[in-house]
């Protein structure tokens, strides 16, 4: 059982500097790697100014943290892929690698705002009914793969070419000549990067998505899905169809929800009363916003109608509650409920984000301490010791 923070720069009352934002993020990871987490995910997102999440490069901040902490990995969920230059990413993401000595993983995203996507690289728009941020996606994708394991490296794709026709190699005297890179008129016809990644052949790498296509696609490219707003039937069907997909792609089954992660926001205080009384305010926020951006499908079941009145009539703190996104509580009660959905979809992998938008940094510093004391032993002893429910 892996048990993971995804880890948020929030500020949203706007009174702390980003300094102080980042101070306080390395106190709470080092308590994570202290209380014995196994990974922070960090994101990425640019022009933060709601105090959501003021992470805009989370290569340098991971790299800050693991000079800071001794054993806890760290997550990229995600890099956004269309946004980068796929060869400097692949650099930028293999010495972060080595600082971490192996401990980093890798999740890659297309970019989810139009603010970041739009002002990054317009290219790569996913609103326009294109398939331009799918097919950037995969070429920067298999150029990150490619000069991450290959030596000489060379790509001819619908948007780059490596290395750019023409381009001279210069020799420096008494180096050796680079096996495969140079041919005719000292003219480069590959070439390699240094570092190679510390993990060989490469960091485990991991796909955000909430979507089948995503899921199957993942599942394709040999990449761990990692969602988030999916909840039963429709998380079931996307764990069924991923496992299908790899046993057609591999040959092997693998148990349901393997190499799959679920995110859900979680708070542990003494007592369900007190963890909604902190939650609450925090949660229907989060609620409005996202009714606003994805519509209220996105939080119901597959068999429920989201222009049914009463999902609009209905308590959002209930509904979340009712549909499993949310493990706040006492801890005993998220210790139920993750243990139900353990069981009944098999999760191996959970992403809990106590430091969402609302949250004040002393309420996370009790929610830390509480799950990993009281929770965090109970859902260790799933792993292996059940199965999901056929």
């Amino acid at each position: 059982m892996e048990i993971d923070l995804l880890y948020a720069l929030t500020n949203r009352s706007g009174e702390m500097t980003w300094h102080e934002v980042m101070q306080q993020t390395r106190r709470h990871v080092v308590a994570a790697d202290r209380l014995g987490y196994d990974r922070v995910w960090l994101g990425e997102h640019h022009f933060d100014a709601d105090g959501t999440d003021a992470s805009p490069n989370p290569v340098m901040l991971a790299t800050d943290l693991a000079a800071r902490t001794e054993r806890i990995r760290f997550g990229m969920a995600a890099v956004s892929l269309t946004l980068w230059h796929p060869l400097r990413l692949a650099e930028d993401l293999a010495v972060l690698d080595h600082f971490s000595e192996g401990r980093l993983d890798v999740a890659f995203g297309r970019g989810i705002l139009p603010i970041e996507v739009m002002n990054l690289n317009p290219a790569a728009n996913r609103w326009n009914g294109s398939d331009n941020s799918r097919e950037i996606f995969d070429e920067h994708l298999e150029i990150v793969r490619g000069i991450w394991t290959q030596d000489p490296f060379s790509w001819s794709g619908n948007r780059y070419t490596f290395p750019e026709p023409g381009t001279k190699f210069i020799h420096s005297p008494g180096a050796r000549m680079p096996e495969g890179w140079v041919g005719e008129n000292d003219e480069l016809v590959a070439f390699g990067m240094t570092p190679k990644p510390f993990q060989q052949p490469t960091p485990p790498q991991f796909a955000v998505t909430e979507s089948m296509e995503g899921f199957l696609s993942a599942a394709r490219k040999n990449l761990r899905p990692i969602t988030w707003y999916p909840t039963g039937g429709v998380l079931r069907n996307l764990f069924e169809c991923y496992r299908d997909e790899v046993r057609a792609t591999t040959g092997v089954t693998p148990p349901l929800g393997e190499g799959c992660g679920v995110l859900r926001l979680c708070l542990v205080a003494e007592t369900d009363e007190e963890a909604r009384r902190i939650a609450e305010p925090a949660v229907v926020e989060f609620f409005d916003f996202l009714c606003k951006v994805r519509g209220i499908g996105v939080w119901l079941d597959a068999d429920e109608d989201p222009e049914d009145e009463r999902f609009q009539r209905m308590d959002p703190w209930e509904l979340l509650m009712e549909r499993d996104h949310l493990m706040i509580g006492s801890p005993e009660s998220v210790t139920e409920r993750m243990s139900r959905m353990t069981e009944s979809h098999g999760i191996q992998n959970w992403l809990l984000q106590m430091g969402f938008p609302g949250i004040g940094a002393a309420d996370v510093d009790r929610s830390m301490e509480l799950f990993a004391r009281e929770v965090m032993p109970q859902v260790r002893k799933l792993d292996r010791s059940i199965t999901a429910t056929r």
